[in-house]
């Protein structure tokens, strides 16, 4: 019978998501069990190997002894993923059979700030691992700074937002001759949001935080 799962949060050091993640991953599927020769001290990955050694090891005196477990991956099969949202910062997330195999993972490994307690929904974190729309956020009368092609630094007021083709049509604010230009949202950063949009927006942001406040595990210690 499959054994049942269950999702914990991690903090981590915002910007080092991945670095953490990759050394989580090591410890989980990167190291072997240890065996040793109990004759003499030379290491093996497996009992095999270390039988096979044993039948012409030097020091051994004809005894019947068994190759010595030295030390064991206790995380084998027992992390079955680690989710990285790229659209949020901050934490990690592991899929593991008990919390102890979490406790585990990250001992010891830099950059984790600590654990959030208690278990973690799917649904809490189901919108995180959808990338967001590139023209989301984006409004017309916005100003934006171009960060790729002919008119890279340069910045330009969104005339249209395409959000079906994730595309913004701009004006660029030094040209003598206002001349619509196409280009795709993920390459228009927002530099100053258009004035009706403002209050609007700090209202949106306000309501999201009192969400999180009330209705995810940042509540949790």
């Amino acid at each position: 019978m499959q054994q049942k799962t269950s999702i914990y949060a991690v903090r981590t050091t915002i910007g080092q998501e991945k670095g953490v993640t990759d050394l989580i991953t090591t410890a989980v599927i990167g190291e072997t069990d240890v065996w040793g020769c109990p004759f003499c001290s030379e290491e093996f990955p497996s009992k095999e190997a270390t039988r096979i050694h044993m039948q012409s090891c030097d020091k051994a005196k004809g005894s019947d002894k068994e190759p010595k477990l030295i030390s064991q991956n206790q995380l084998l099969g027992r992390v079955k993923a680690i989710l990285v949202p790229e659209t949020l910062r901050g934490y990690v997330f592991l899929e593991t059979l008990e919390f102890r195999d979490v406790e585990i993972a990250i001992s010891g490994v830099p950059h984790v700030r600590g654990r959030v307690s208690g278990k973690v929904t799917f649904e809490e974190i189901d919108k995180f691992l959808v990338p967001k729309p590139a023209a989301e956020g984006i409004s017309t009368d916005d100003v934006v700074e171009l960060t790729s092609g002919p008119f890279k630094g340069e910045r330009a007021r969104v005339v249209r937002v395409d959000a079906a083709k994730e595309e913004l049509v701009v004006e660029l604010l030094d040209s003598p001759h206002t001349i619509p230009l196409r280009t795709h949202a993920d390459f228009a950063k927002i530099v100053q949001k258009a004035k009706k949009e403002d209050e609007e927006a700090e209202e949106t942001e306000e309501e999201e935080e009192e969400e999180l406040e009330e209705d995810s595990f940042w509540s949790r210690g």
